[in-house]
């Protein structure tokens, strides 16, 4: 290998770590709403709470950082409303204000949060809680958030677990509750390896006591695992680690001088913070080298090593790679006896591997318009994603001309096998469907708005949602889904991927996607698993309209029970049929900003307080004119099969810190 191309290892190597460091230092915000306490629109309690929220972010540039406050009128004493907000103890005041400002003004009373007379929500740089009840000076540890990074420590890990114990409880734990009544906080380090180092942060409200702020920590730190990073939120406080520095390594205490020294002639600078720079420092210059002569070693066996579109190399990650024989094994030599089904891009087979552990493993075509980029684009984004109600990704496969990926096997099928059969549309009745109408929305909410992510799916329908052995449901297929960054609301594309009959106008026409796109879907989703008919053969069947238009009519013309599949139609509850049906209309709609947005239809389903507007006509095409627009490489097919691979998630919400 010659000098230049040695050079350009050299580079890429510290492009790619740079890339990944700074992927780790933000996470999403995270909040909480209380269910059972809500307040009407133009009330006496929203004119408070608008006017406690004034009060905070015109306050967020207090240079302590925290601001309490209450609103109330003095004829509706029982409408007071209290609030605070804390910002962490190393960030500088505009950081602080800009934080405050999103969550008063946007994000808990718009996005989250709407007519709620509780909540509290968590960011990187601050947190901001209101209530009805006053809750200054207690100490609350309920509701908490863990969150986690999915990776395991390596090494010793008895070592690492005793390190992190001593620094976060004999430590930050200390420190922090000692900052007296203007800031609570603490941070702190501890060398592990050579190669890696671990920074500790413990903050509470200063309203607490020293003894209620050494509890709450406490309480947090004892949720820590064997991760590689996790973070505890609290109403009265907060604990977090990670193997790179998270904070202001100025935050740093000084360490205790041993006998009494003459004041410095300048500012003295932290033996810990020093410390702190150097070591990762050193560490990170030692893995570029090694990543270079891995990298050139490479090079020279020509061995392939697929890049993701975002500078991650996951062929790196070995717990996730399968070996393309034992996957042959597995499945037979991918028999036709384990075909569980046949996708847009392959086919999806039964594995049953040596120890008698049963996965379902997706075989991409060579003929499939899914190249290599869709592949990596989808096991980038499924290894990322961790909730209940998507599908989970194991592990993958990428040997010569085969790209496989492999998730979790269930015996159940897709929900289009389900509400589209005859002989088994009767198994599940409104409730099941309800549930699964219910799921789907939490799953596209954390896509949309709370994963670390920000993820447009661009193909929602009946057979990319998965059901469990308890028939909760799991979005499934990625491929064609889409990163935004998080100030990103739309993007344009020449090239229209989907499915007849699920894709919004805008899309199909104009090649504009949004996660208003996504709502299009979901409502289409939606008025079929009500129906139990499908959108993109209604036409077909010998009426004059498609099935949103006639949603839409039996909606206007007070007959919603005839648009109600017959199986389910004598045991359904009406109240919730008639929401579901409101909500599939509303999200048709033809104008993106006539849809609702995934947080109010979460919020919909799970409260009837909530106000609708009555919908429109939807927006919606001739098929002869849909037909005509795209070739059949262009729209994904689903007439292939009515089958697909049943795959299973992890019932447990978990957040990498990875970036937005």
């Amino acid at each position: 290998m010659d000098q230049e191309t040695s050079q350009s290892s050299v580079f890429l190597s510290i492009f790619m770590s740079i890339i990944i460091m700074i992927s780790k230092t933000t996470s999403a915000q995270k909040y909480y709403c209380s269910n059972t306490t809500m307040f009407a629109n133009n009330s006496q309690y929203e004119t408070n709470l608008n006017t406690l929220f004034r009060f905070l972010s015109s306050n967020a540039t207090n240079p302590n950082g925290y601001y309490q406050a209450e609103a109330s009128n003095i004829n509706t004493a029982n409408e007071v409303v209290y609030g605070h907000f804390l910002c962490r103890g190393d960030k500088n005041t505009s950081s602080c204000k800009d934080c405050v400002t999103t969550a008063t003004t946007t994000d808990l009373p718009k996005t989250y949060c709407p007519n709620r007379k509780e909540a509290v929500i968590w960011y990187d740089d601050c947190m901001v809680r209101y209530s009805n009840k006053s809750f200054f000076g207690k100490m609350d540890t309920v509701p908490a958030l863990l969150l986690f990074n999915t990776n395991n420590v390596t090494g010793n890990v008895t070592r690492f677990e005793e390190l992190l114990g001593n620094m976060m409880k004999n430590e930050v734990a200390v420190r922090a509750p000692n900052g007296g009544s203007k800031k609570k906080f603490a941070t702190d380090f501890a060398n592990y390896t050579v190669f890696q180092t671990i920074y500790g942060l413990g903050q509470c409200t200063p309203d607490l006591s020293p003894s209620d702020c050494n509890t709450c920590l406490l309480n947090g730190i004892g949720s820590f695992n064997n991760k590689q990073g996790a973070q505890v939120l609290q109403p009265s406080c907060i604990v977090r680690y990670e193997i790179y520095p998270f904070f202001n390594l100025s935050s740093l205490p000084l360490p205790p001088a041993p006998q009494p020294m003459p004041p410095p002639s300048g500012k003295k600078t932290s033996a810990k913070v020093i410390l702190a720079i150097v070591i990762p420092i050193v560490a990170f210059l030692m893995a570029l080298v090694i990543f270079a002569i891995c990298f050139v070693k490479r090079k020279k066996g020509k061995t392939y090593d697929a890049v993701t579109e975002t500078g991650e190399d996951f062929t790196n990650a070995e717990s996730l790679q399968y070996d393309l024989a034992t996957l042959q094994c597995a499945t037979n030599n991918f028999s036709s006896e384990n075909k569980l089904g046949e996708g847009g891009f392959g086919g999806v087979y039964k594995a049953t591997l040596s120890n008698g552990q049963q996965l379902a493993v997706k075989r991409l075509s060579v003929t499939s318009s899914q190249g290599v980029q869709q592949f990596k684009n989808e096991v980038l984004l499924v290894a990322k994603l961790q909730h209940r109600n998507l599908a989970r990704l194991l592990g993958y496969c990428l040997e010569g001309h085969e790209k496989l990926l492999v998730y979790e096997y269930v015996p159940n099928k897709s929900l289009d096998s389900f509400i589209f059969d005859v002989d088994t549309q009767g198994q599940l009745g409104w409730g099941t469907r309800y549930k699964v109408i219910a799921g789907i929305a939490r799953g596209m909410l954390y896509l949309h708005h709370d994963s670390q992510l920000k993820i447009i799916h661009r193909d929602l329908k009946a057979s990319n949602v998965l059901l469990d052995a308890d028939m909760n449901p799991k979005i499934s297929d990625f491929g064609m889904a889409r990163i935004f960054y998080v100030d990103q609301s739309q993007g344009n594309t020449s090239k229209v991927v989907g499915t007849y009959g699920y894709m919004s106008p805008e899309y199909a026409m104009h090649g504009q996607f949004s996660n208003k796109s996504d709502v299009y879907s979901f409502g289409v989703l939606v008025l079929e698993i009500i129906s139990g008919k499908r959108n993109s053969t209604f036409y077909e069947s010998g009426d004059a309209e498609d099935l949103l238009s006639y949603a839409w009519k039996q909606w206007r013309d007070g007959m919603l029970l005839e648009f109600v599949d017959p199986s389910i139609r004598d045991l359904c509850s009406i109240d919730e049929v008639m929401r579901c049906i409101h909500l599939g209309l509303l999200c048709v709609q033809e104008s993106p900003d006539d849809r609702p947005t995934m947080a109010t239809i979460v919020l919909t389903l799970d409260s009837y307080s909530v106000t609708l507007p009555v919908p429109e006509a939807p927006g919606f095409f001739v098929k002869s004119r849909m037909e005509s627009m795209f070739t059949k490489e262009q729209v994904g097919s689903d007439q292939s099969s009515n089958k697909l691979v049943h795959w299973s998630v992890n019932d447990v919400s978990i957040s990498e810190p990875e970036p937005r």
